[in-house]
């Protein structure tokens, strides 16, 4: 299964300068319980702007770059999005899209389910999550948390 997180301001906006525009703690924790013990993918920029990897995850990371390495036993580089995504997409392991933009971009048409922080304030950025049909989507559950809404979407 391909599960997509993202927190996104009301302008779909996800970041700024290489990091998010808000300081949101529990949306972090809300990150950490659905990710956890899970695999992710995300893009190289997303990924060195985190220092380190991410405990009890394992991290596909890709990127165009075929020279670049990363020695982690929980990091797997990968250069083709693509055929990541449709090895997940007939199997019963979830993979979760973790950005940044491009990487939510090309993998939305492959996604079965997301999970949308939306952060209650407006705020600028200079990176963002790409438009979606809500319509090819059912709200499964909408709940309110300090500073967002969680609102977990599944693909009809």
């Amino acid at each position: 299964m391909v599960s997509l997180v993202v927190a996104m301001g009301d302008n779909r906006v996800i970041g700024k300068d290489g990091w998010m525009p808000w300081n949101l703690p529990e949306d972090l924790k809300v990150f950490r319980s659905i990710t956890l013990d899970h695999n992710i993918v995300m893009g190289r920029t997303t990924f060195d702007s985190m220092k380190k990897p991410l405990p009890r995850r394992h991290t596909y990371v890709v990127t165009r770059n075929t020279e670049y390495t990363y020695d982690h036993e929980a990091v797997t580089i990968t250069h083709d999005l693509k055929a990541l995504l449709e090895t997940f997409k007939n199997n019963e392991d979830v993979i979760y899209v973790a950005g940044g933009a491009q990487i939510y971009t090309e993998a939305l048409p492959y996604v079965d389910e997301m999970w949308i922080s939306l952060v209650d304030e407006h705020y600028e950025g200079d990176t963002f999550f790409p438009a979606f049909d809500p319509n090819d989507f059912i709200v499964v559950t909408k709940e309110k948390k300090e500073g967002f809404t969680l609102i977990h979407y599944r693909k009809k």
